[in-house]
């Protein structure tokens, strides 16, 4: 059975978390995910920098919409552990966050993630996100 991938994204694209950052998933297929994020004044910290918190919940996002796209109907996943190093700040950029699943078992899956400023493919933050999948 072939995945609609398309629907998955327009599907994800409607959760109120991922709104309320501004971020949204572009592409998606089995195993890999790609979401942006503008570098919207309201994710910003007192620096004026992209806040932290922010870039992780893009990671985590795209790791886990990636994860969705080998999952079975009914499948559902959860953030067990996560580790994101943050290498390069974010000020007036676009990011986005490329994330590939390493290994999905039954019962666990992890991914790795990478996110990038647009302008100058910089890795702003890199990462490894396990999660429980569940029925």
């Amino acid at each position: 059975m072939s995945k609609d991938y398309a629907a998955m994204i327009e599907r994800v694209n409607t959760s109120p978390y991922y709104n309320l950052l501004g971020f949204y998933a572009e592409e998606l297929s089995e195993g890999y995910c790609r979401m942006r994020m503008p570098a919207a004044e309201k994710l910003k910290q007192f620096q004026g920098h992209v806040h932290g918190g922010a870039i992780f919940s893009i990671a985590d996002a795209a790791v886990a919409v990636a994860l969705l796209g080998m999952c079975e109907p009914g499948e559902k996943v959860m953030t067990v552990e996560a580790k994101l190093n943050h290498l390069a700040p974010v000020e007036d950029d676009e990011i986005y966050a490329e994330a590939k699943i390493i290994q999905k078992g039954k019962s666990v899956a992890l991914g790795d993630v990478e996110v990038r400023r647009s302008r100058d493919n910089r890795i702003v933050a890199k990462g490894l996100v396990t999660y429980m999948v569940r029925k």
